[in-house]
């Protein structure tokens, strides 16, 4: 689990630098990146200390699933893109549908993970 919050971090670090170098850098650029380095910090840390690597992993989680929230109003402006439409700004609406995805990805494998270690005490 800290290897997959590992790359999560990695991926949300890259879509923000995508969205940086593609665009005019706004201060909401930068948040896939603050926080996919969060997430890489905590699976680090996870790694690093097995005694910290369940707390490290809730709070990796409790990140990813903010990142969750804070990109669901991403989806209508997705879907009208996907449809050939037209929205004010594309290339934000597709960083925060890689976030929702992304974040997401990691939600549901680490949900996964902590129901097959509770079956397994």
């Amino acid at each position: 689990m800290t290897a997959r919050a590992l790359w999560t971090g990695i991926l949300l670090i890259l879509v923000s630098t995508i969205a940086v170098v593609a665009s005019k850098p706004t201060p909401t650029a930068f948040i896939p990146g603050i926080l996919g380095l969060l997430i890489a910090l905590l699976g680090i840390v996870g790694e690093k200390n097995p005694g910290l690597r369940r707390h490290a992993m809730h709070a990796a989680l409790g990140l990813a699933a903010l990142g969750i929230l804070g990109s669901l109003r991403a989806i209508p402006d997705f879907l009208t893109l996907l449809g050939g439409g037209s929205v004010e700004r594309p290339l934000a609406s597709m960083a925060q549908f890689a976030t929702l995805f992304i974040c997401l990805g990691l939600v549901a494998r680490g949900v996964q993970s902590f129901l097959e270690a509770r079956r397994k005490r």
